[in-house]
């Protein structure tokens, strides 16, 4: 009896070391995700799209891919080489030189993309009419999460910080406004410059925490079943 008790505790012992080992392996485990997910919202690098790398030219549908995003109803042009010294928004909207992007034909457009990313801040101004609006509004899938409405210039460029965290597409849809005086043109369309954003990504400061505490992990649950 003695000796089947003994076998008895000795296999409870150690199927709790055993549960007790796996459920401070899991817990680890947990802890270094945790540390991963906010180095890697840490050191989320921030992107700043100039679309200056684009081609020069006179109107350009932007590509899908670029920078990552897939870009609905934006082109791009120069607007130097496009209205020389015609005086318009689009002149006025550039910020770094040579080109800039534009809603085509003044119509609603989107920036879209498969994974989250942040829409931190741009540039927007009126390509013809004065006191433009611009609804930009963010989503998380179908989840409308960011919804503004933003009062344009067609005289100077207005740098707006959105900060949309997280959201995988940003819809804009341009209204109202009057010609602006002197300008030979007139419609909805805005104009966008000097764009900034960011993807999180783990970085490797990150993935070398991670190895390192299961590394610890492991080493701690070798010493205690030594």
């Amino acid at each position: 009896m003695t000796e089947k008790s003994d076998k008895k505790r000795l296999v409870a012992f150690l199927g709790c070391r055993l549960i007790s080992g796996c459920i401070s392996f899991l817990g680890t485990v947990v802890l270094a995700f945790t540390l991963v997910c906010a180095a890697t919202t840490v050191r989320a690098q921030l992107t700043l799209i100039t679309f200056d790398d684009l081609p020069d030219t006179t109107s350009a549908a932007i590509p899908n891919g670029y920078n990552g995003l897939n870009w609905v109803s934006f082109h791009t042009l120069d607007p130097v080489l496009t209205y020389g010294s015609h005086p318009n928004g689009y002149q006025a909207g550039l910020v770094s030189p040579d080109n800039v992007a534009y809603d085509s034909g003044g119509s609603s457009a989107s920036i879209i993309s498969t994974l989250p990313f942040n829409f931190i801040s741009a540039y927007l101004t009126a390509a013809w009419n004065d006191n433009l609006q611009v609804e930009v509004m963010g989503y998380v899938g179908t989840t409308l999460t960011y919804d503004n409405t933003y009062l344009l210039s067609a005289t100077a460029p207005t740098l707006i910080n959105f900060n949309y965290l997280g959201v995988d597409e940003v819809y804009f849809n341009p209204f109202g406004g009057t010609p602006h005086p002197g300008y030979n043109g007139t419609g909805e369309q805005f104009v966008m410059d000097n764009l900034t954003m960011s993807v999180p990504e783990p970085s490797s400061e990150a993935m070398i925490m991670l190895g390192a505490t299961l590394l610890l992990s492991w080493c701690a649950r070798r010493q205690n079943a030594g």
